[in-house]
């Protein structure tokens, strides 16, 4: 015998009013009749697509479905047609504060946002272009306050409103949607469905911006394509280490900072903890070859600044070659992997499959820039007779783990003359030259290098040194329409 449900289960308005019309045993054309709606009518109001009016299903509904017997159901039916239509007058009316703009949960930033303009056009043009985009790039780069700010920027052109989903603390991917929920003000639940989202959002002209998908990346991709799918006036702006890999996505490349804005970002954060800080012409000359080893990453240049309140511009430029160990103590109030540039990395490593992490830590061996076919010859072995601990990698396997690098924003492609050539950046080479030599495969690695490229051999052992810089490249600020 099925158990019948408790009226407490159902949480939206439109599955509980289908539930009981057929336990009523009615169909939708016998209910519109009993309480004066047409048939689509109450499709419309089972499907989300309407809002209910608390006092006609107080007054007619209550008695055509056979409830006045049953006042828990009745009370639950209401409660859900009273919270409905609340929350619709919610996102019209801008709660709280009516009158003063849309609605919204973005805070006041406190510290200033450098440059990017160029940047922040490009999103809004996708914006108004695109109802699913996605910002990538790597760790650091700043996705997420490209995102906010450009949110920031576009908020009167969604009078429902502009809501941020912070996912960075959400561990299960069945919690997103609460996620989105909660962003959006609605009442706590223990169940929230993509339908009950639909329902609030359904005729809304509003900004959800999903904020660090990576770790969740199957749950967003799904949500995101539903509610886009569902609510026509809806767009989704996403954040993530790779895209969302669904129809109908624009994926951007978030590039790293140009040099004047990174040495801009840089002396505005050194004035916050040293309020005398000025640059001289040694200083400037310093500060650009610092940026350029620091990838142009805004985290990193942001905690570099941070460190000169106990270190002077040489002594940081001097222990770049220990960014990990120097580039810490960030801001307590953000996400730990924003408080220092290892667990920044830490975090994008431990995304990876063992397979990934191999091949990343095995390209650390290539100073500059390597080819498919050199990956594929130094990167991968099989043991011929001999013991081994390594994570074995086939040459056919080299191609689809590259690509999976590429498309988590850990490494960088360029072409040139014809032919692609890849790199990583200075930190995550240093990052992936540390996992290099705490596996134990330095030497293996090493060894195979040499012997592919017995005419230029490195000049020092990659992983005794900073890697050499790598020469820097701006992503192409072109969005890639892709189709799954």
């Amino acid at each position: 015998m099925t158990e019948t449900p408790s009226p407490a289960a159902f949480t939206v308005f439109g599955e509980y009013l289908r539930y009981l019309r057929r336990r009523a045993r009615l169909t939708q054309r016998e209910l519109g009749a009993a309480v004066g709606y047409s048939e689509a009518h109450i499709a419309r109001l089972e499907g989300g697509q309407r809002v209910p009016d608390p006092a006609v299903v107080r007054a007619q509904f209550i008695e055509a479905l056979g409830l006045k017997d049953d006042p828990e159901a009745a009370q639950q039916l209401i409660r859900l047609a009273e919270s409905a239509r609340e929350t619709r007058h919610a996102l019209k009316a801008g709660a709280p504060g009516a009158g003063q703009g849309p609605p919204t949960n973005l805070r006041t930033q406190l510290t200033s946002f450098v440059g990017r303009a160029e940047e922040i056009a490009e999103v809004k043009r996708l914006l108004g272009e695109a109802r699913l985009l996605t910002l990538t790039g790597p760790g650091g780069v700043g996705k997420t306050r490209l995102a906010v700010q450009v949110a920031s920027e576009v908020l009167s052109l969604y009078p429902d409103g502009v809501w941020v989903v912070p996912l960075a603390s959400v561990q299960d991917g069945a919690r997103v949607p609460h996620a989105v929920a909660a962003a959006l003000g609605l009442p706590a639940q223990d169940v929230v469905t993509v339908e009950s989202l639909r329902n609030r959002l359904l005729d809304a002209r509003a900004l959800i911006v999903l904020d660090t998908c990576e770790h969740l990346i199957g749950a967003c991709a799904t949500l995101a394509v539903r509610l886009v799918q569902m609510c026509p006036n809806l767009t989704v702006l996403a954040t993530s280490r790779e895209p969302l890999n669904v129809p109908g996505e624009v994926i951007w490349q978030v590039p790293p900072m140009r040099c004047d804005e990174a040495m801009q970002l840089f002396v505005e954060r050194a004035r916050a903890v040293r309020p005398e800080f000025t640059l001289d012409a040694n200083d400037e000359a310093l500060l650009v070859q610092m940026c350029q080893q620091l990838d142009g990453l805004p985290l990193a240049i942001e905690l570099a600044a941070a460190r000169l309140r106990v270190l002077s511009l040489e002594q940081i430029a001097a222990r770049l070659d220990d960014r990990f160990g120097l580039l810490i103590g960030g801001n307590r109030l953000a996400p730990p992997k924003q408080q220092a540039l290892r667990t920044m990395m830490d975090w994008s490593y431990d995304l990876l499959s063992e397979a990934e992490r191999a091949l990343l830590r095995r390209l650390a061996i290539f100073p500059a820039d390597w080819t498919l076919e050199l990956a594929e010859a130094v990167c991968a072995w099989e043991p011929e007779g001999e013991a081994t601990t390594s994570v074995i990698l086939r040459r056919e396997d080299v191609l689809g783990l590259l690509t999976q690098l590429v498309n988590k924003s850990l490494v960088v492609v360029d072409e040139r003359s014809g032919q692609l050539h890849y790199s990583l950046s200075n930190t995550i080479r240093q990052y992936a030259h540390e996992k290099l030599v705490e596996a134990g495969e330095f030497d293996a690695v090493y060894r195979r290098y040499l012997a592919y490229l017995p005419l230029t051999p490195p000049r020092e052992a990659p992983a005794n040194a900073a890697p050499r810089r790598a020469r820097q490249k701006r992503p192409s600020q072109s969005p890639a329409s892709h189709t799954a």
